[in-house]
């Protein structure tokens, strides 16, 4: 959990790790670090070894960094999937806080705790339920991720109608579409003409629009965003 210890796994992965798990742990020719799979509930001791000696039988060879070093593996790695919220991080969020309800315009789409927006996933939990990586990456690369219930849809009907705004629990029978307004609309397939389906809806631009200590800030408010820790201190 130490910010500078994550900080140099960082910098280790990227030239070590990051053509077999990908560029953000997303998994490749290795496997998914992210997701909490087989992996996950190694101890930081096995999971050091895991990096020190390799996997006989795998592509995971042995390494020959030194100690500290793979024990900085260790930090980053772990803080692929530690809940943000629990992770010691830089940045301030009281400026992120300001950033998120001002100039950078999040509370358009996103809400918290019944404040905000509603096209975008409420983020009154952020922080219990995303990893810090994964919070960073949502807003430099809202589409890496997929977020298969957050595609930006504009659906023709056979009456001429347009709608548009976020597909839902897609099927072959039906979808239901999230207008701006927080609107649902369930449609038959009988009733669509056509639909498009584009990537996430959220703005793709922000690591221009933002300098990266704003982006720091914004994940550090974030990351604060516990609905369970809020109603304990209540």
């Amino acid at each position: 959990g130490n910010p500078d210890a994550i900080a140099a796994g960082k910098k280790l992965y990227g030239t070590s790790c990051v053509g077999c798990h990908g560029p953000s742990g997303e998994g490749g020719r290795g496997p998914n670090l992210r997701e909490r799979g087989a992996w996950h509930p190694l101890t930081d001791d096995s999971l050091f070894q895991t990096i020190h000696k390799g996997v006989p039988g795998a592509d995971m060879p042995p390494t020959n960094l030194p100690e500290d070093q793979i024990w900085q593996l260790v930090a980053f790695v772990r803080s692929l999937t530690a809940p943000a919220y629990e992770t010691p991080l830089p940045g301030n969020p009281e400026a992120g806080e300001k950033i998120f309800w001002g100039n950078a315009g999040c509370s358009n789409c996103h809400r918290i705790r019944g404040k905000g927006g509603m096209l975008g996933p409420d983020l009154s939990n952020a922080g219990a339920t995303r990893a810090a990586e994964q919070l960073r990456q949502s807003i430099l690369d809202p589409s890496a991720d997929g977020a298969p219930t957050y595609r930006a849809a504009t659906v023709t009907l056979r009456d001429g109608k347009v709608l548009k705004g976020v597909a839902r629990n897609r099927t072959n029978y039906s979808v239901q579409l999230q207008d701006a307004k927080g609107n649902l609309h369930l449609l038959t397939a009988d009733q669509i003409e056509r639909i498009e389906l584009g990537f996430s809806p959220m703005p793709a631009d922000y690591a221009k629009r933002l300098q990266r200590e704003e982006v720091t800030d914004v994940v550090a408010y974030l990351a604060r965003q516990n609905v369970r820790a809020e109603t304990e201190q209540k």
